[in-house]
């Protein structure tokens, strides 16, 4: 059996071996470090890493200062992203016969001036000659306080999920070495130098998670590190929680010059934040209700921001949602041993995953309104504890009383507007998003649930048409949007949207397309309407009309027999 046919992840796997001795041991294999019991307050974190010429580093295309920084860069990034401080290391390291005593010297230069940086103890190591390439192996040791250990497996339902930095970088920095020809590419200096310092000599988010912890507490769950891939990260962390990790293609932060070079390179910016790899960012998960929060406070503190990227449901798998629909997008990031079969069959995307996740926020949404029944039961007896409290004088606790209602307050009531749960959802989030832009949002569904459409179908083909209303309408100083649904005289169920537009829409052909410059991930969604609308007998229709300024899409389904 070739290795191809396990992946790395498989691999690791079959070989996975009993702890011998449980009693000496927190947590074994299965997260970025092993857990080990160190005194009252703390635990010892180990890991390890290896890095193997040309399959890490070119060794040509990278200086040896660069490299000795990377090499323990990579291992601090795992003690990180279990929530602790690194404090030493252990370094090996087998030399090529060709390797001088200068590279040597900036080799361990690099190593010096990271561990500086980071005040870490090099404690041992090794070091041999080798016949073929160049290898390197980190063990990393360090401590964190019990409190603020993070698993992967401790994402839950209703977090949001994050990252502490811009992604893709690295990935275009790899880009940049592997290019021969890297004049064709119109970078500045500045630019160039900046994605090979991503590539070459990253930064372990030690310090930020030393804030996060500070800042989150017991509000900081899954965490793990985007060593091979933003998507092989989430995915990692979905298995371990047994959850579903649905991530907002709009909300993924793209590296503003790592998408430069991807565009000029002829490759798609936001595919290398998802899949490029070693940015060396946190990714991890929060309690949803205190996230804006956390986030405020920790740019006040950094300077730099937290990305929210999308939440946590019920299920299983990691998604993407895109202008498109919602995918499935699995793991897809760097992965050892895997083979070319294996890759094509992880790029299939199919319409179950789309309506497993509709299930998904189904369930959500049960939940969310079980919560609020909750708290309008005992809101009744919080406000007489509120009373006696200031009766008392006793204002200060009050106040703190307030704070803690504050905190389990759940969303505001949603509006009905239909009896199907899947319709309701979807049309109650447009609303809530209108009401965050500012535009006056006017629903209006009668006598019909659209029963003839599947879950899915419904999500596509309103989802698509209430996104384009809003984000057109929405550039409008009396921003509106009009959405009817009704069954006409003939018993044909009409679905009618009107929504401010003083721009006129870009048309090819005949058919609307996109006027962002990013053709190839907008355009999509007057088509999916379309799609779906024709697939059930239907017949959709625009108009454009420049006197009102107004754009009117129409959706007409024939009666049902």
């Amino acid at each position: 059996m070739e290795l191809t046919s396990l992946g790395e992840f498989g691999l690791i796997d079959l070989i996975k071996i009993p702890a011998y001795q449980p009693q000496q041991l927190v947590l074994g294999i299965g997260d970025d470090c092993a857990v080990l019991p160190f005194d009252q307050e703390h635990y010892q974190l180990v890991s390890c890493d290896l890095l193997i010429e040309d399959v890490h580093f070119i060794r040509n295309k990278i200086t040896a200062r660069q490299l000795g920084y990377k090499a323990v860069a990579v291992n601090l990034s795992d003690i990180a992203a279990m929530g602790g401080k690194p404090v030493h290391i252990l370094l090996s390291v087998a030399l090529p016969t060709d390797y001088t005593v200068e590279e040597w010297q900036d080799f361990y230069q690099g190593v010096d001036e990271i561990c500086k940086k980071y005040q870490v103890n090099v404690i041992g190591g090794d070091t041999t000659s080798s016949k073929g390439g160049m290898s390197i192996n980190v063990t990393a040791i360090g401590l964190v306080e019990k409190a603020n250990l993070h698993f992967r497996k401790d994402a839950q339902v209703g977090d949001v999920i994050f990252t502490t930095g811009p992604l893709g970088g690295s990935r275009a920095g790899l880009e940049l070495i592997l290019q021969e020809q890297q004049d064709n590419l119109q970078l500045t200096d500045a630019e160039r130098q900046y994605l090979l310092q991503c590539h070459c000599q990253p930064e372990p988010c030690c310090a930020e998670v030393e804030i996060l912890n500070q800042l989150a507490g017991p509000a900081l769950h899954g965490l793990n590190d985007i060593s091979d891939g933003l998507l092989s990260e989430c995915n990692e962390l979905a298995q371990a929680s047994q959850v579903a990790l649905l991530l907002s293609a709009e909300q993924i932060p793209v590296d503003a010059v790592g998408c430069k070079a991807a565009e000029q390179c002829g490759h798609d910016g936001l595919q290398w934040a998802l899949q490029g790899g070693e940015d060396y960012q946190l990714v991890g998960t929060m309690d949803g209700t205190q996230a804006q929060s956390i986030c405020t406070r920790y740019e006040q503190i950094t300077g730099k921001k937290l990305y929210i990227l999308g939440t946590v449901q019920a299920g299983q798998g990691v998604f993407l949602q895109d202008d498109t629909g919602v995918h499935e997008v699995g793991a897809k990031g760097y992965n050892h041993f895997v083979s070319p079969k294996e890759e094509a069959e992880a790029a299939v995307q199919n319409e179950d995953a789309g309506q497993s996740l509709l299930q998904w926020r189904i369930s959500e949404l049960q939940q969310q309104e079980e919560r609020q029944s909750t708290y309008r039961h005992d809101l009744q007896n919080h406000l007489a504890c509120l009373s006696g409290l200031l009766e008392c004088g006793q204002v200060q606790q009050a106040l703190d009383y307030l704070r803690q209602m504050a905190a389990h307050v759940p969303l505001p009531e949603r509006t009905v507007y239909s009896q199907r749960i899947v319709l309701n959802l979807l049309l109650n989030q447009k609303a809530q998003l209108a009401e965050q832009k500012g535009i006056e949002l006017q629903i209006h569904c009668q006598n019909t649930e659209l029963d003839f459409l599947s879950d899915y179908d419904i999500s596509t083909l309103l989802g698509n048409l209430l996104d384009n209303g809003l984000e057109h309408s929405g550039q409008e100083h009396d921003a509106y949007l009009y959405l009817d649904i009704w069954l006409n005289s003939a018993g044909e169920t009409v679905i009618r949207m009107e929504n401010s537009c003083c721009d006129a829409p870009a048309v090819q052909n005949g058919v609307l397309s996109s006027s962002k410059a990013d053709t190839a991930r907008h355009g999509k969604g007057m088509g999916q309407i379309q799609r779906v609308t024709e697939q059930h007998g239907g017949q959709f229709s625009w108009i454009y009309e420049e006197q009102h300024q107004r754009f009117i899409s129409q959706c007409i389904f024939p009666k049902i027999s």
